[in-house]
């Protein structure tokens, strides 16, 4: 099928944590590779679309994770596109080991945005049409994360040169960071993320400074990343015991 891609990859050592397991930004990063291959094979990829003066930006990942892949394991990574609307795209990831068994997999809403006015704008056809996904008036109504109301820790972070994508703001993936990072070793290394739902709400830029606020209640993490007096993100997760 047209709207189908798959990518075969080989788990590196710069991708593990201390767990040895793949990082849950690095997994994300790697299922966004297989959608950027994706868009690159039938000709409609990021360079294509900034010469039009648009970028795709990414306003929520659904993920669930059954096992993460461990260094120099042989992973394959399917994708789809499935359907869109006037302003939202919709893409479903899967992860698989050798043997064919489904690892994790992410729902994700991609809209596309001017680069001038920094504004969400209409999908264009001619940029989804290689895809030969319907178009449809629905647009999904997605559970959302709820703010953490009682916090347990927080920590600041000032946004480097490097953490900065060609859409001139923060990369998606580095929010992932921010917000486990907020959580103690103890935690991390005990506990595996087993979902998550994060949302991006407003843009950051290069040398603003975040907070990541993090409210624990069990099994389940709140997270917010907030800039000056601005909600940039929200997530919620949930764990298991390793």
């Amino acid at each position: 099928m047209p709207n189908a891609y798959s990518l075969d990859h080989t788990v590196l050592f710069y991708e593990t944590e201390m767990t040895g397991q793949m990082g849950i930004g690095r997994l994300v990063d790697l299922l966004l590779l297989a959608s950027e291959g994706h868009s690159d094979s039938l000709g409609v990829g990021s360079q294509e679309v900034q010469k039009l003066g648009l970028g795709w930006v990414i306003t929520q990942h659904q993920l669930k994770v059954k096992t993460l892949p461990q260094r120099g394991q042989k992973v394959t990574v399917k994708t789809q596109a499935q359907n869109y609307n006037s302003f939202f795209c919709y893409r479903d990831f899967w992860l698989y080991d050798e043997a064919g068994q489904e690892m994790a997999s992410m729902h994700s809403v991609f809209v596309l945005m001017d680069q001038e006015k920094r504004k969400m704008t209409r999908i264009l056809p001619e940029v989804v049409a290689p895809f030969e996904v319907e178009k449809t008036k629905k647009v999904e109504r997605l559970a959302q994360p709820q703010v953490p109301a009682n916090p347990s820790n927080q920590k600041n972070y000032r946004v480097r040169f490097m953490d900065i994508d060609e859409n001139r703001h923060v990369n998606n993936v580095h929010y992932f960071d921010w917000m486990l990072d907020s959580l103690e070793a103890d935690f991390l290394l005990n506990h595996q993320l087993i979902e998550m739902n994060i949302v991006y709400k407003n843009e950051v830029h290069y040398g603003q400074e975040v907070t990541s606020i993090v409210q624990i209640d069990d099994s389940t993490t709140y997270h917010e990343i907030r800039c000056d007096a601005t909600i940039s993100c929200l997530a919620e997760c949930k764990w298991q015991t390793r």
